[in-house]
């Protein structure tokens, strides 16, 4: 979890040397504020952020060709989607064009079940399946399945919290400011910004390393294999999996 804004503002005073007084901060907060959501950003796009990677189920509806985004997964960040057909995820293809609308027509209302394809419009933000999923798959209570990295909340009110580690954000953010002002330890935060990201980043991958597992050949956690399908009995585990005969 991270640190809400209002600790983080303080954090930032400290770190450039402003009052930590609210009262005599209250003209510098807009731009304090501008150099710890731009700096997040920056930061969210320039490093890998492996903690931040989650699945959001979205069910599918008869006759419903295009659907919202989940509200913290926008389309940029998904690495992958997958369709569930029983008790197996099988992933879907990207882009729908003419070929697809030889075979079934979404246009014309064509249907069936699984759907196959998916493919993003930006003018609405929504994406859309193909074909259009028909009954059977509401009757199966279908769903597809969204893999990507949590998209960065920007920070406003003194309550939000950084998506971020607010350390990281708080540090970087200060060499910008004191290198703006050319202040003579700008060169000594950035090199403190720059230590506090190296151990971030061995605590963050020392011990995350995919390990092979002998039992069923998965290896382990799927938000650690990005990119690849979950694996039975060990990213999901359908009903009566498992169970083996009854022994007497």
């Amino acid at each position: 979890m991270g640190k809400q804004l209002r600790d983080m503002l303080t954090d930032l005073r400290s770190e450039v040397g402003h009052s930590t007084n609210v009262a005599h901060g209250i003209n510098d907060r807009d731009t304090l504020l501008y150099y710890l959501n731009r700096v997040q950003d920056n930061l969210y796009v320039d490093y890998d952020w492996p903690q931040l990677i989650i699945d959001r189920d979205i069910h599918v509806a008869d006759g419903q060709r295009y659907y919202p985004y989940p509200t913290d997964l926008v389309f940029d960040d998904i690495t992958n989607i997958w369709v569930l057909i029983n008790t197996v995820y099988n992933e879907l293809g990207y882009g729908i064009g003419p070929y697809e609308m030889v075979v079934w027509n979404s246009d014309l209302g064509f249907k069936s079940w699984p759907t196959q394809k998916w493919m993003h419009h930006p003018d609405d933000n929504t994406f859309e399946l193909w074909p259009i999923p028909d009954a059977n798959a509401q009757a199966a209570n279908a769903l597809v399945r969204l893999r990507g990295t949590k998209t960065v909340k920007k920070m406003i009110n003194d309550s939000d919290e950084s998506t971020l580690p607010d350390r990281l954000i708080v540090l970087f953010s200060a060499v910008e400011i004191l290198q703006r002002d050319d202040a003579k330890d700008a060169a000594v935060k950035l090199q403190k910004a720059n230590e506090a990201m190296r151990r971030y980043r061995v605590r963050q991958f020392t011990h995350k390393h995919v390990r092979p597992i002998v039992i069923g050949g998965g290896g382990g956690d799927a938000q650690s294999r990005p990119g690849s399908q979950p694996v039975l009995g060990l990213d999901y585990i359908p009903p009566g999996y498992g169970s083996g005969p009854n022994r007497t």
